[in-house]
């Protein structure tokens, strides 16, 4: 189906880049003051472990699928409670993609329009991408990533014609370590989203190769992440850029003149897109899961239109007391949750280094 190895490489790129780029970065310029940039590499470096214990678990079976084998390692009932949980976790970050977009375009361009209309049609637009499954996930990732990168290096471009380079000693002189930890971890909550990589197979099998491009692609959008938080910080500086609530967009509009001054709704149809085709892929994943669990493979369909307008419905939820909404989803605990399922493959990887020492015992008593 993938045609060169690259494709999974574009595939992660838009999806990890989705997220990070419009909500991780006020959220490190409130707390992280001059080191939001050690929090992003420290994290970064986590989710590359994660990383490699996430392939290391797809090699455990090359000819199947974690979802299938995953019950052989830890057992049919605890493998059923992780679908289960993971299903939850898909489904939860999946109206969260909706409430925050909706949160995002309605204060900026729709203040008029009611809330539940915008999500009723990010929901609709979430299940029909889901309902073409993985592979067009895959070709829609490849047109969009040549026009993300661009958007991208010119936004980064933009951007460093009017920074304050007088504050980058702050980076280094600054010892505000109290919150580095806290940070790190947020950050690993939004790069070490690797386990839902492991869904890829059956449609490419899970090796070494696909660790390469999957580095590569958590590497560029790490490089991305911390140009445009170290841009945003240099032009803002670290108290009015905390007082934004998407200082990214606040920056495209003062810093690009003329022609490109109006360049920021290309920019958040480019970012729609992603999170479009990132929000599809976890509805993807919570209606495999729960197809596993329930034993009907062939309702895919019927599945993803009913983990969509969950999503939808829980959106809504979260739109009726938003205050709360955006307090709760900047909370540390949030993204300790978020960091222990990511670090299911983690967990899974241990419990095979046990398995194959018993196999080894067993041999040498035979």
């Amino acid at each position: 189906m993938i045609k060169t190895p690259w494709q999974t490489f574009r595939f992660a790129f838009i999806y990890l880049n989705s997220q990070p780029s419009a909500y991780l970065i006020p959220i490190l310029l409130g707390s992280s003051m001059y080191l939001g940039w050690a929090a992003i590499l420290l994290g970064s470096l986590l989710s590359t472990f994660i990383l490699w214990c996430t392939i290391r678990l797809g090699m455990w079976d090359r000819e199947r699928a974690w979802i299938d084998f995953g019950e052989q390692i830890v057992g049919k009932w605890i493998h059923s409670l992780v679908l289960l949980l993971l299903s939850f976790w898909a489904v939860t970050y999946a109206s969260i993609d909706i409430q925050s977009f909706t949160l995002f375009y309605g204060s900026n361009y729709m203040r008029e329009t009611p809330q539940w209309f915008i999500q009723i049609i990010l929901g609709i637009v979430i299940i029909f991408t889901a309902r073409w499954g993985f592979k067009t996930l895959v070709y829609l990732s490849d047109g969009l990533f040549f026009f993300t990168v661009a958007a991208l290096v010119l936004t980064i471009s933009s951007f460093a014609k009017d920074a304050d380079l007088h504050m980058v000693p702050g980076f280094f002189t600054h010892r505000n370590y109290g919150t580095l930890a806290k940070d790190t971890v947020i950050v690993l909550s939004y790069l070490g989203e690797w386990i839902v990589f492991l869904f890829i197979a059956p449609y490419i099998q899970i090796g070494w190769r696909t660790m390469r491009n999957l580095f590569c692609a958590g590497l560029l959008v790490t490089i991305a992440i911390t140009l445009q938080w170290t841009l945003t910080f240099l032009n803002f500086g670290p108290h009015l850029g905390k007082l934004m609530q998407f200082p990214l967009i606040e920056l495209l509009r003062s810093s690009v003149t003329g022609v490109l001054g109006n360049i920021d709704p290309l920019i958040i149809g480019l970012w729609s897109s992603s999170m479009f085709i990132h929000s599809a892929f976890l509805i993807h994943i919570a209606a495999r899961c729960f197809g596993k669990l329930l034993r009907t493979q062939r309702m895919q369909l019927t599945l993803v239109t009913l983990m969509g307008g969950s999503a939808t419905v829980s959106a809504y939820q979260f739109s009726r007391d938003p205050t709360s909404y955006q307090q709760n989803v900047g909370l540390l605990s949030t993204a300790v949750f978020w960091v222990i399922v990511e670090c299911i493959p983690v967990m899974y990887w241990i419990v095979t280094l046990f398995r194959s020492k018993e196999k080894q015992q067993r041999n040498r008593r035979s």
